[in-house]
């Protein structure tokens, strides 16, 4: 059966604690152990016949960690792969929420963290922290689940980035040393594609799918696409949405595949955990990279 395994972080996890990274040993591990049952290939040939099955290796976020590591090591052993773009960074200096909370996370200890974010809350809002033991459930340290969830779910947007923005930065500098240590460059994505990589589009500030399909494209897919136009002088045919899409992902595999082939994409990734059983579907699903390994190969 083909397969699409989706990978973010391609960091040592003792180093970058915001998120559930992949370490660069057990990803040349997995690459190793994936190569010996599929054949690795681009997107646009899951449709070819191979005397193996196929797998794609997809990317998204657009981090840093991704050219130096993941990349380096996939040039070397020859293995093809699949990289979204995330403009908003690189062309408006905009970042996502999630990545701040990922960076203060890896930055800071999570005493301080939470010390400091525990006086800005009422004390209806510290009751509503219970919540946080189910969404994230995964996280083993309490503090970690109070964190993330103060930040993402209690605090408005703009609150969450003035408080992350202002220690983050401090940290590495400026905004501007952020963005260049946090996220692959222009001139990086322009080897990476000379070195036979697929790009796509993943959006221009990584907002989940709001359910108004022209407003949507109009304001995050099409922006994405003409970064890319511009700088890496070539049409993007690969989407993958922020979130799987969020909260909407089942409405927007029915209403945002029209727009997209409509502008030329040939396909699309969700974050639904599944093989690939039609490669000629528009939407693909994908294996998470931490579960590779409970697969029977």
């Amino acid at each position: 059966m083909d397969l699409a395994i989706m990978y973010h972080y391609v960091r040592e996890p003792e180093e970058w604690k915001g998120s559930v990274p992949i370490s660069p040993k057990a990803f040349e591990e997995q690459i190793d152990q994936i190569g010996k049952t599929h054949e690795f290939v681009l997107p646009d040939d899951l449709t070819k016949i191979t005397p193996k099955p196929k797998c794609v290796l997809t990317f998204d976020d657009a981090t840093r960690d991704q050219y130096e590591i993941a990349f380096d090591i996939m040039k070397r052993k020859g293995v093809p792969g699949y990289f979204t773009v995330m403009s908003g960074p690189l062309l408006e200096g905009e970042i996502p929420v999630f990545h701040l909370v990922h960076a203060a996370l890896s930055s800071f200890s999570e005493e301080l963290l939470w010390d400091q974010l525990r006086d800005h809350l009422t004390q209806k809002e510290l009751r509503a922290l219970c919540q946080s033991n189910n969404v994230y459930a995964y996280e083993k340290s309490q503090l970690r689940r109070y964190i993330k969830y103060t930040l993402n779910f209690i605090f408005e947007s703009k609150q969450s980035k003035d408080f992350l923005e202002k220690m983050v930065f401090n940290f590495f500098g400026s905004k501007e040393k952020f963005i260049q240590n946090m996220y692959i460059s222009i001139k990086e994505f322009k080897k990476m594609k000379q070195a036979g990589m697929s790009i796509g589009v993943h959006g221009a500030n990584h907002i989940p799918f709001n359910g108004r399909v022209s407003e949507y494209f109009n304001n995050e897919i099409a922006p994405c696409a003409k970064f890319i136009q511009d700088n890496l002088n070539f049409t993007p045919s690969w989407y993958t949405p922020p979130f799987g899409g969020g909260e909407n992902k089942v409405y927007m595999r029915e209403k945002l595949k029209k727009q997209l082939q409509l502008a030329g994409y040939k396909g699309a990734f969700t974050t639904n955990s599944g093989k690939i059983y039609d490669p000629s579907s528009f939407w693909l699903d994908r294996i998470d990279c931490n579960r590779v390994n409970l697969l029977n190969l």
